[in-house]
């Protein structure tokens, strides 16, 4: 019995401190299960999936893959909060959820068809699933509170001259009941595309952060608040579109410039030797001037003075002026030092504290452009975890 008690005392504590993932330790992906050319890995409680072939292929291994999380994820969320809790409409919840996949490019609404195929849910429930991120926004539930923040260093800033990134994805706090679905899928079509890595919720067929096999990352940050055009295709399927399309920063820099977004916008990109801001309001698409060469921050106001109205703007922001400050001070702070473990540092610093992280902080990215990898928190639910994606790509 003792040798028995003491097993179970050894593989509790095993899982407890599994499941608590130090900055530095690497957590090593764990191969779940494969399904016809698809794989799901672990890495804690974050879902990894490696996909490959057509579109629709690629949909019904996502769907087989994670099956079980689609399904809680779905009851949880849809069903359980925005229908129940919070007594929003059927009609309602469809209405936005078939306005936001409805302009969504062929190949993207394959990939949704392709889970319905496999994961125990139904095209619909999918196409809802999918718009989890929009209803308390469409229904100002959360109005303002989507906010984010983006640092880079390279160059002087950084320990070795290559480019580190950092990325808090700010949103309602209610969203931090659902990191636990953290996915990170990686994409490899058949169509000669760039493989790309995409981090979002289950079941979400949107880039708001990713990063493609050739190093290019980009992260999408809210602009200042103009509303919707609804007639354009989303900036979250644009950005995934660019990280199939584009293996270096000056190619990427004309797609995005040439876009007009369906809400305003900034997009922060980066490759392994540089950073840029661009600022794309629902007229006009402008790049901002970093200020100094190696350091980067982005909050949720365009800070090029070009805008006409970009001074008023700055004394009207509030918070997102503040948390770019604190950034650049901690980037002066760091200057010449910043490594992945520094970056999470920083990122790791509250507001109150100087910092930029906030109680709606969702989860957290440190990017390794020149490495392939990157870093993901959940705070609350997982610390630190290192996710090797080259050898996924």
């Amino acid at each position: 019995m003792k040798g028995k008690h003491a097993l179970f005392l050894a593989m509790t504590f095993f899982f407890f401190f599994s499941s608590q993932v130090s900055a530095q330790e690497d957590c090593r992906l764990v191969r779940v299960r494969e399904f016809r050319g698809g794989a799901l890995y672990r890495a804690g409680v974050f879902s990894v999936l490696e996909l490959s072939g057509s579109y629709r292929e690629m949909g019904r291994q996502y769907g087989a893959l994670l099956r079980e999380d689609l399904q809680a994820f779905y009851r949880e969320a849809v069903v359980g909060f925005f229908l129940g809790e919070k007594g929003m409409s059927p009609e309602d919840l469809k209405k936005t959820a078939f306005a936001v996949f409805g302009p969504y490019p062929l190949r993207y609404r394959d990939i949704l068809a392709g889970m319905a195929e496999t994961s125990g849910l139904d095209l619909e429930q999918h196409v809802l699933l999918n718009a989890v991120e929009w209803y308390p926004k469409i229904a100002h539930l959360s109005a303002g509170k989507a906010r984010c923040s983006g640092i880079a260093a390279w160059g002087p800033y950084s320990a070795d001259g290559r480019l580190v990134f950092g990325r808090n994805n700010d949103d309602d706090p209610l969203y931090r009941k659902f990191s636990k679905y953290l996915t990170t899928a990686i994409f490899k079509p058949e169509d000669g595309s760039l493989p790309n890595a995409v981090i979002n919720y289950a079941g979400a067929v949107y880039a708001p952060t990713g990063m493609n096999s050739r190093g290019l990352f980009a992260e999408m940050n809210a602009g200042p608040w103009m509303g919707f055009a609804l007639n354009r295709t989303s900036i979250f399927t644009e950005i995934f579109s660019w990280l199939q399309d584009f293996a270096s920063l000056p190619e990427m820099e004309k797609a995005i410039l040439s876009t007009l977004p369906n809400l305003a916008s900034i997009i922060n990109a980066a490759d392994s030797e540089s950073a840029a801001s661009y600022e794309l309001s629902l007229q006009d698409s402008r790049k901002a001037d970093p200020g100094q060469e190696g350091l980067l921050a982005s909050t949720n106001h365009f800070v090029n003075p070009s805008w006409p109205f970009s001074g008023v703007e700055d004394r009207l922001a509030g918070m997102t002026v503040r948390r770019r400050g604190n950034l650049l001070q901690l980037g002066e702070r760091y200057r010449g030092k910043f490594t992945p473990e520094i970056m999470m540092n920083v990122l790791d610093t509250t507001l109150e504290d100087g910092g930029a992280t906030v109680g709606g902080t969702i989860y957290q990215v440190v990017a390794v452009p020149w490495e392939r990898s990157l870093w993901l928190k959940a705070p609350g639910v997982q610390d630190w975890t290192k996710i090797p994606l080259a050898p996924l790509f």
